[in-house]
C-alpha cells in the first residue's frame, strides 16, 4: 500500500475568495429566484381554488351550517320516530317497513360526512354521532330480519 503525502496542499487563507466552477454563468441563486417568481405568477389564480372550504377551517361550523344541520337530525329523529310507531302497530307490510327504513338510511348518510367538520368533543357532534350508529343499528337489524 503506498502512503502519499498531503504536506503540498494548500491551506485555505482567511478572508480568501472560493474559486468556484460556474459553467453557465449564473448562480444557484439567481436560478432559484427565477423559478420562484414563475410559479408564483402561475399558480396565483389556482391559490383560491386550494383553499380549504370555510365551513371546514379548524372546526368552526357556521351558525347556518349547524342550524341545517340540526334540521336534518330532526327529520331523522322523526323518520325514526314514525317507524318505530309503524312497527307498535299492526298490519305493517314489508314494502312498508322497506321504504321507511331507506329514507332513514338516507338521512343517516347525509348526515355522517358532516359529523366530521364539528370539533372533537363537541355536544352535538356526540348527539349527531348516536344518531347516526342508531339508524345504521336499525338497518342492520332490518336487513337481518329483526323484526320479522
Amino acid at each position: 500500500m503506498k502512503i502519499e503525502r498531503t504536506d503540498s496542499l494548500q491551506h485555505p487563507q482567511p478572508g480568501g475568495k472560493k474559486k468556484s466552477a460556474d459553467p453557465t454563468g449564473e448562480r444557484f441563486g439567481d436560478i432559484l429566484e427565477k423559478t420562484i417568481s414563475k410559479s408564483v405568477s402561475t399558480s396565483q389564480t389556482g391559490l383560491l381554488k386550494s383553499l380549504p372550504p370555510l365551513g371546514g377551517i379548524a372546526g368552526f361550523i357556521p351558525a347556518a351550517d349547524k342550524t341545517d344541520l340540526v334540521g336534518r337530525a330532526d327529520r331523522l329523529l322523526d323518520l325514526l320516530e314514525s317507524y318505530q310507531k309503524k312497527f307498535s302497530g299492526t298490519g305493517l307490510s314489508l314494502q312498508d317497513a322497506y321504504i321507511s327504513m331507506k329514507a332513514i338510511e338516507d338521512r343517516a348518510d347525509e348526515l355522517a360526512p358532516h359529523i366530521e367538520n364539528l370539533p372533537e368533543g363537541d355536544n352535538f357532534r356526540d348527539f349527531l354521532n348516536r344518531l347516526v350508529i342508531t339508524a345504521s343499528v336499525e338497518a342492520i337489524k332490518f336487513r337481518r330480519g329483526d323484526y320479522l
